[in-house]
């Protein structure tokens, strides 16, 4: 009796908090792959349960129309495309014709100011001749048909060096002909260039668009893992925009989530504490447990629970399955009571009619 009473009065009981649902949870769980497109399925790929890597093909959806799209646009860009060429090409025959007319008056006019000069000059000294022809008349040292002759020859070289500087117009003016004609034909050309690439750029906008939407109607796995759920489809069957198709499962680690009433969670659950997992239908005296560890607590009530996410810690029993949404039960250590506080606390319980199942102890009375 007195070793009952010492136990009854001083023995350390510790206690768990026990949860009303829990369930495992692996991260990046699950991506679900549905239809961006309305679609008529040609293939079907993929089996439940196939180990997929990122890209690989799912469901292939009818693209007929849009394949015969992009012929005609890609048709459209090839024909844009050789106009393009086309007006280079002519744009580079106008700038080699241009260059070489350029050239051609540019050399003209040099020779024509260089006889021109040349004229001026004889046409200085001839005025000098008839000018000294004209004095010695005057003085009677010389005939008047040798001053009229000279006279008549610097006149001659007068009417030629105006020639000259006509010439040099002329050609001076039909160099800046050409230069505009050349700058009139290089901008029709240009706007030219710039409609068909303003076309092109429609049409390899409308090919892109077209590659994207003919992309969409391959549902592929975004993520990889395994297929977890296919939707039942048969090849034929029209899906319409947004159904759903398949659900991915990744591969990663195993979480848990449990749920708690407040008053059990609220001030006595924290970061850090110890919990224990059984798995619902797989006895845990057979089975064994899992030993988990508390990561975050909610400190908001939802739905009247409290959200407790938990990692699991040491090594996992190799007959316990992990699997993705596997309920389960948790129950969290929260502190350690006397027999005798156990005692008064489920007395406490009946008379108050609390429920008395809320807790549960590591240990029992020997």
């Amino acid at each position: 009796m007195v070793a009952w009473a010492i136990w009854f009065f001083s023995k350390d009981i510790t206690t768990y908090s026990v949860s009303d649902a829990a369930r495992l949870e692996q991260a990046q769980n699950t991506v679900q792959v549905s239809t961006q497109r309305a679609g008529r399925v040609v293939a079907i790929t993929a089996s439940l349960g196939d180990t997929l890597k990122i890209g690989d093909l799912l469901v292939q959806l009818d693209t007929s129309a849009l394949d015969l799209e992009l012929d005609g646009d890609a048709r459209v860009s090839q024909r844009l495309t050789e106009q393009l060429s086309a007006i280079e090409r002519d744009q580079s025959l106008l700038d080699k014709k241009f260059a070489e007319e350029d050239k051609a008056l540019v050399d003209q006019l040099k020779l024509l100011r260089g006889q021109h000069q040349l004229q001026v000059s004889n046409q200085q000294i001839q005025a000098e001749v008839a000018e000294r022809y004209e004095q010695l008349l005057q003085k009677q040292q010389s005939s008047e048909l040798d001053y009229l002759v000279a006279k008549r020859t610097y006149q001659q070289l007068a009417m030629q060096s105006l020639a000259a500087e006509a010439d040099i117009r002329a050609a001076e003016d039909r160099r800046e002909q050409i230069a505009n004609e050349y700058q009139l034909v290089v901008s029709e050309l240009k706007q030219r260039s710039a409609d068909i690439q303003r076309k092109l750029v429609e049409v390899e906008t409308r090919m892109r668009q077209s590659t994207l939407a003919a992309g969409e109607q391959q549902l592929r796995a975004p993520i990889a893992g395994s297929l977890a759920s296919l939707a039942d489809i048969r090849e034929g069957e029209v899906l319409a925009a947004g159904q759903q198709v398949a659900t991915i499962q990744a591969e990663g680690g195993i979480g848990i989530q449990a749920y708690f009433p407040p008053a059990q969670a609220l001030g006595h659950i924290r970061p850090g504490q110890h919990a224990r997992v059984k798995l619902d239908g797989f006895s845990w005296a057979r089975y064994g447990q899992l030993q988990a560890r508390v990561e975050r607590v909610a400190s908001a009530v939802q739905q009247e629970r409290i959200l407790v996410q938990l990692s699991l810690q040491g090594k996992v029993p190799p007959q316990l399955p992990l699997l993705h949404d596997l309920p389960a039960r948790v129950e969290i250590a929260t502190g350690t009571k006397t027999p005798y506080q156990l005692l008064l606390q489920r007395v406490g319980d009946a008379l108050s009619g609390r429920p008395q199942n809320s807790q549960a102890t590591a240990e029992t009375p020997p």
